[in-house]
């Protein structure tokens, strides 16, 4: 994380936590005035139709201030759920037994705001296949290392993960990866022109980004042999790369795409390695698409416990 962000960071959260120690120690003020406002807002309502009972006007400040109170609570729960405690559930089975499926789950959205994720860190991230669903898995790779699944353990750097077991699935299989960190170079290089391939198709880029979005995962199928390098070792896929419209162009005009990368990437693996859609089969997770880390699950009551 750069300096920049640090600072921002943390003068953010000193004005937003100040900002809700504030409502919080003048709430009986601050009630007064809203209300005043509101009952301002129900007259001037009530004069531009014609509402003259007496009745009928208390009625309509009722609802306008049931308005604001809804209103206000449902901004401040989005609010402490973005940045401060995030709330989730747990849709398919990917992380059992540690999680189990229709879990739910408390996570810290602040950490990750001053420190990068360590590894077995269980995170919740908008995924880079679709970009719309959140996805809960554990941290097991870190940018820059060289990851490898083998004897059903997973190497880092060479040295083996001895905390849990992984199957050799997916993209990543037997292949070793490199991790993308920032600063990496990296190459795009298709294994053919895809215009010519698409055109009888009458397949442009537009057309093939929905293909991509449609077929999660499914990458390697609309665009065969094509490689990622980082740093000239060829490694896994980086999604967030092929959704981007001039790379995805280029590509299919079957030029070779060279770039620096910006941002850190993570291994993301699901503790049901058989049973888990993750890293293995679509690649790297970009650091700015995680969310938070999961760290108690509070549904169901009598399965409450901290996540490790």
């Amino acid at each position: 994380m750069s300096r920049e962000n640090f600072v921002f960071n943390i003068v953010f959260y000193i004005i937003l936590t100040a900002f809700f120690i504030y409502i919080f120690v003048k709430e009986k003020q601050l009630s007064n005035k809203i209300k005043g406002y509101v009952e301002k807002v129900s007259n001037g309502f009530c004069n531009i139709c014609g509402i003259e009972k007496e009745s009928s006007r208390k009625k309509v400040f009722t609802v306008f201030n049931g308005i604001e109170s809804i209103a206000t609570a449902i901004i401040l729960v989005l609010i402490i759920q973005r940045f401060y405690i995030g709330n989730f559930m747990v849709p398919t089975g990917s992380m059992e037994p540690t999680i189990m499926p229709k879990d739910r789950l408390f996570g810290n959205m602040i950490s990750y705001k001053f420190r990068a994720p360590k590894r077995e860190e269980i995170i919740v991230f908008k995924e880079p296949i679709q970009n719309k669903v959140l996805y809960t898995k554990r941290v097991m790779g870190l940018p820059g290392e060289t990851v490898q699944i083998k004897n059903n353990h997973l190497y880092v750097d060479g040295n083996m993960i001895e905390s849990r077991e992984y199957s050799p699935l997916g993209e990543l299989g037997n292949n070793v990866w490199v991790i993308p960190k920032k600063g990496d170079k990296v190459e795009i290089i298709p294994g053919m022109n895809y215009n010519e391939a698409y055109m009888a198709r009458n397949i442009n880029v537009a057309k093939l980004q929905e293909i991509l979005l449609e077929n999660p995962g499914e990458v390697k199928q609309a665009l065969p042999i094509i490689k990622f390098l980082v740093n000239g070792k060829e490694t896994g896929m980086i999604l967030d790369l092929i959704h981007n419209k001039d790379i995805l162009d280029s590509l299919m005009k079957g030029e070779t795409i060279k770039l620096t990368l910006e941002d850190d990437y993570y291994l993301a693996l699901g503790d049901n390695t058989n049973g888990s859609y993750d890293s293995r089969m679509w690649g790297f997770v970009k650091e700015d698409r995680i969310r938070g880390k999961a760290f108690v699950r509070f549904w169901p009551l009598n399965k409450i416990k901290l996540l490790k």
